[in-house]
């Protein structure tokens, strides 16, 4: 191997340069991390924080080079919050402790494959260094934290001192991926804790979820076993995978070799590329020539300034996805519906009695009756996955992402994110025309890109959802957007609509002609509230 020529001296500004691996169990995680440390030509004292030290097949004598920790996960509850709450005991204080000893030029964490690497990225970020110190002076006090006095004591102060991002530089996010079951992934109704062991009974992520977070926030991507697909199989990873991260350099390799120089000392990461970069994002704001689609892989935008009818658009989903949505529990109401914005499907329609009992994270199916709440929403998942395969608009479609409008909640816009089978609904905030001038941000770009995106009387409402699939080219696209364009309200519905917001109490108007068994949308009252019989809960 050609010996890596230094770009620059790692330890730049006496930061630790640090790579991110990530990469689900059996890509190739392990592999890789040895060939790091066994490697002689990068020239690094490498320090390797892995989930587990005894996977590693290397001599220990040559370890003796090198720092190699194993850590439990240890996630911090912070009171003043913090990186979503929640801190990465553990890698603070390894990442902390090993950038002060000054015994290893560079970093390598292998995030676990539970880990999404945003939420480690975070951890190192600039733009988070403010909160670490807020967190810090919090936690310093916090004597109801389930950590012991000394281990608080010492966070305290590393968050104080500014948080890892004073002491260590995130340089590049790798994932890497395998080759043999990459697209399989897209094509599973497994849950994470249905193939890993260290996985608590609670966690309801899914495969293709993280498999998608896991590419969309990577620097590099490497495909991984690449000798035992066929090299239209490797095409079709590397078209997929160029749709959701069009930024990656991806490389394909056998048995994790390849040229080293791609995935250290590249200074490759930055923050705000990484949370623009995914392809769904990118699609939104660049022009794409419909003529593209890389090895089979195609996208499009949907976009429409009519909104959704809720009962089409759930009879739309319902048998070809898993749909995954958040409960809001009113508590004088016992999370039951009927608040306001919330119309059980079945109350106009009695042949739909089967969708009444369903208050959980999914609006369920036919089978709802007879399934426990603690069932769902990942309720008989397998046949669901079985339907929209064998479905000829859904079945080749990969991924999707963006935001829905749905005409029994004006006020709010949705936000629609499908991996694979699973589909997840939630409320996204207020439409931008909901919000007051006077409150909108300061800075003039994104005001002026807030005020192009309202057209007319309606204002920003409407419908943009990109599409990631297969045979995009080959009448999918066609096919996806005569479905979607299915649900939209027709002329005499949208008529019935427009009323209904000229209406005084334009909610209860609304309620009444359209069925909307989804859950409800909250978000936070704002004081510009001041929309008559409206309370931002739909």
């Amino acid at each position: 191997m050609v010996p890596i020529p230094k770009k620059s001296e790692p330890h730049q500004g006496n930061r630790l340069p640090v790579t991110l691996l990530s990469g689900f169990l059996g890509s190739g995680k392990t592999t890789l991390l040895e060939k790091i440390l066994t490697d002689p030509h990068h020239g690094f004292r490498i320090g390797v924080i892995v989930n587990d030290v005894g996977a590693l097949n290397i001599d220990a004598a040559l370890l003796s080079t090198h720092d190699v920790t194993r850590k439990e996960e240890q996630v911090v509850a912070m009171q003043n919050g913090c990186i979503c709450c929640t801190l990465r005991g553990d890698l603070l204080e390894e990442v902390a402790r090993l950038a002060e000893d000054n015994r290893v030029d560079y970093l390598v964490i292998e995030s676990s494959g539970v880990s999404e690497p945003m939420q480690v990225a975070e951890t190192f970020s600039e733009e988070f260094a403010e909160q670490s110190v807020s967190a810090g002076y919090g936690l310093e006090v916090d004597e109801e934290n389930e950590m012991d006095k000394e281990q608080r004591i010492r966070l305290a102060q590393i968050l104080k001192a500014g948080g890892l991002s004073k002491v260590a530089r995130l340089d590049t996010c790798v994932t890497i991926v395998d080759a043999v079951n990459f697209m399989q992934d897209f094509a599973t109704a497994d849950m994470l804790k249905d193939r890993q062991d260290d996985v608590p009974e609670e966690d309801d992520r899914d495969i293709s979820n993280l498999q998608v977070d896991q590419v969309e926030f990577a620097d590099v991507v490497v495909i991984n076993k690449c000798d035992l697909v066929s090299g239209d199989d490797v095409d079709r990873v590397k078209g997929t995978i160029q749709k959701l991260n069009p930024l990656a350099k991806i490389i394909t390799s056998v048995r994790a070799s390849f040229d080293l120089s791609t995935i250290l000392n590249t200074h490759m990461f930055s923050y705000e590329k990484a949370a623009l970069s995914p392809g769904w994002l990118r699609s939104m704001t660049e022009e794409i020539n419909p003529e593209t689609e890389e090895y089979g892989i195609g996208t499009f935008v949907y976009r429409s300034r009519r909104p959704f009818h809720p009962e089409r658009l759930w009879h739309l989903i319902r048998n070809v996805f898993v749909v995954i949505q958040t409960e809001y529990i009113d508590e004088e109401n016992d999370g039951q519906y009927g608040d306001e914005g919330s119309v059980d499907m079945s109350e106009d329609d009695d042949d739909d009695d089967e969708e009444d009992d369903s208050n959980d994270g999914e609006v369920e199916d036919e089978n709802s009756d007879s399934e426990s709440e603690d069932e769902q929403p990942q309720l008989d998942t397998k046949a669901r996955l079985a339907s929209k395969l064998a479905d000829e608009t859904f079945g080749p479609l990969l991924r999707s992402k963006g935001f829905l409008w749905l005409a029994s909640r004006p006020s709010m816009f949705g936000e629609w994110s499908q991996a694979g089978v699973m589909l997840t609904i939630s409320g996204g905030d207020l439409w931008r025309c909901e919000v007051p001038e006077s409150q909108l941000p300061e800075n003039q770009k994104a005001r002026a890109a807030i005020l192009r995106d309202c057209q007319g009387k309606w204002g920003d409402r409407r419908q943009e959802i990109v599409f990631i699939g297969q045979h995009m080219r080959d009448g999918g696209e066609a096919r996806l957007r005569q479905a979607l364009d299915s649900c939209l309200l027709d002329d005499a519905e949208f008529r019935d609509w427009e009323r209904a917001m000229a209406a005084k109490n334009r909610q209860k108007v609304l309620d009444r002609l359209f069925s909307d068994g989804f859950e409800d949308w909250v978000v936070e009252v704002h004081e510009h509230d001041g929309d008559q019989g409206h309370d931002h809960r739909h």
